[in-house]
């Protein structure tokens, strides 16, 4: 049925066929003409705009050059262009010296890319690219760049973890350090400082088993290490590895155990060491794990013959065992030691005593003991000083510091124990003790003002000034010849004018030094006459 309808619809409409719509030719001649100019209206526009274009490179590449040219005048119009390049030179050494260590954004970097000028002055500085910083921030390109522009002046090479910890630092640095060690390792020869703060111990143990596969390492001169996260010994070149080592710093870790076998090969390398640094922040003795055991300690010191500076800072060694067996124990001698520095970081140490009274050091020309500023005065080993009584232990001790180490009574003892000393430096109240002692102004007291040649005081009141200015005026009065004076700061009551007036004093009788201290809160005048 539906296709007998559709049939009859179809015939209806004579089949498919349909009227076709009259397109006029007129209209058709009208679009091209229309087309054809619209063509003819983009290829002038194409046209000028690739001259515009080239016009516009012109311009742009001509403003460069002016603007350039404009900077470069401006620059020769400061006063730091009429530097000769060697002054300049100096500026930016002492700017890339006194740089914070271990900056991410180098000062040399920044330098270079400041001017032209001065980019040509960095650039041909080897001594400005001297310090390599290895850590993961540092791309390695950049650690070739500094191979580079350092010529062949000796290096210093830093290892150093992130800026900031985050969760796979370890795994990324250790990544790192693989390939930052394949670009410097043939650099070797010319590593006169290399310095290691990293908490992963595998971190540190690679650096130096790398360092041993290349060695011997024959300009190495110093090595510092500090990493208080270490559950291990500081590792450290064995045999010939660093002939010339002169410096170890070793910061928050111990001292390996001895060296048991009989071979050359398998001693340290500190054969010429000068200088031995030991220092632990902030913990107590024998509750840390970077205290040191005796025999570790004692090992590298018979090691290092050479030995002439020795600074300790807060208690690294643990004596706790020696000291349990000290009818035994054996002294620690020192010849050739020149310098000792103890600096306990507490008032009450717990081998202090023990190891200035195994300690031999008979050529010992400097002596430092410094407590922290706390009531009341450091532990006292006055007693020890001597070897014994009334010989003193280090009898040609020429400089002495001591800071909060006198009592009031062993102020006869502090000064007998250093007969020869010629510069001494004093806490605020270790010379308040001195001074108001009558032993220390009279004739037979070995720190005549004769003898002492500069005598520096640490933040002295105004009285302790009276009493000094006293001392100087019965010493000048017996012909004797007096002393520089330096104070050092910060000074308390600075504004005080009865201590300006005992300060005026003391400069009247001989030379007064100011260190430390602000002169912007001093009168003028005053200052004039100091």
């Amino acid at each position: 049925m539906v296709l007998q309808v559709s049939a009859v619809r179809m015939s209806n409409t004579g089949g498919f066929s349909h009227k076709m719509p009259v397109v006029p030719e007129e209209l058709l001649s009208t679009l091209r003409q229309e087309v054809f100019a619209l063509q003819n209206r983009r290829k002038e526009l194409l046209a000028r705009l690739e001259e515009t274009n080239t016009s516009l490179v012109e311009v742009q590449t001509l403003l460069t050059r002016k603007t350039s040219q404009a900077h470069t005048v401006q620059n020769l119009l400061a006063p730091v262009s009429r530097l000769p390049d060697e002054v300049l030179l100096a500026i930016f050494e002492e700017a890339v010296r006194s740089q914070e260590q271990g900056q991410v954004t180098r000062t040399e970097i920044a330098i270079s890319y400041t001017s032209h000028h001065w980019r040509q002055v960095t650039v041909n500085a080897p001594r400005l690219w001297n310090s390599l910083c290895i850590r993961a921030e540092v791309p390695i390109a950049m650690l070739q760049i500094y191979l580079s522009r350092s010529a062949n002046i000796p290096l210093t090479i830093e290892f150093r973890e992130r800026e900031t910890a985050w969760p796979g630092a370890d795994k990324r640095s250790m990544a790192h350090l693989g390939s930052a060690l394949d670009a410097i390792l043939p650099s070797v020869p010319r590593w006169r400082r290399i310095v290691v703060l990293h908490r992963s111990y595998p971190y540190f143990t690679h650096v130096f088993r790398e360092l041993r596969k290349v060695a011997p390492l024959k300009m190495l001169q110093s090595i510092s290490m500090k990493s208080p996260g270490v559950c291990g010994p500081c590792p450290l070149l064995l045999g010939d590895s660093a002939p010339a080592l002169e410096s170890l710093e070793v910061e928050d870790m111990p001292l390996p155990p001895p060296v048991t076998q009989t071979f050359d090969a398998a001693r340290y390398s500190v054969a010429g060491l000068t200088t031995l640094r030991l220092r632990v922040r902030g913990m107590r003795a024998g509750s840390s794990h970077a205290a040191t055991d005796p025999s570790a300690f004692r090992a590298l010191i018979n090691s290092a013959p050479m030995l002439s500076a020795l600074e300790i800072y807060g208690q690294p060694i643990n004596f706790g065992q020696e000291k349990a067996n000290e009818e035994d124990v054996l002294s620690l001698e020192i010849p050739r030691l020149r310098t000792l520095v103890l600096h306990p970081g507490t008032q009450h140490p717990h081998d202090l005593r023990h190891f200035i009274s195994v300690i031999k050091a008979p050529t010992l020309r400097h002596f430092e003991l410094v407590y922290p500023d706390n009531t009341p005065p450091g532990q006292d080993v006055s007693d020890l000083l001597f070897d014994p009584f009334p010989l003193a232990r280090f009898p040609s001790v020429e400089t002495v510091r001591l800071h909060n180490a006198v009592h009031t009574d062993t102020v006869a003892a502090s000064m007998n124990a250093f007969p020869v000393a010629a510069r001494i430096k004093l806490g605020s109240t270790d010379a308040s003790y001195l001074f108001e002692n009558p032993t220390f102004s009279s004739t037979c007291s070995p720190w005549t003002p004769s003898h002492i040649q500069h005598l520096t005081v640490i933040s002295p009141l105004h009285n302790t000034l009276l009493q000094m200015y006293e001392w100087l005026l019965s010493a000048a009065s017996q012909g004797h010849r007096l002393p520089i004076i330096t104070l050092e700061g910060p000074i308390r009551a600075i504004d005080c004018p009865e201590f300006l007036t005992q300060l005026m004093k003391l400069a009247s009788c001989t030379e007064v030094r100011l260190c430390g201290i602000d002169l912007s809160m001093l009168d003028r005048s005053l200052v004039a006459r100091v």
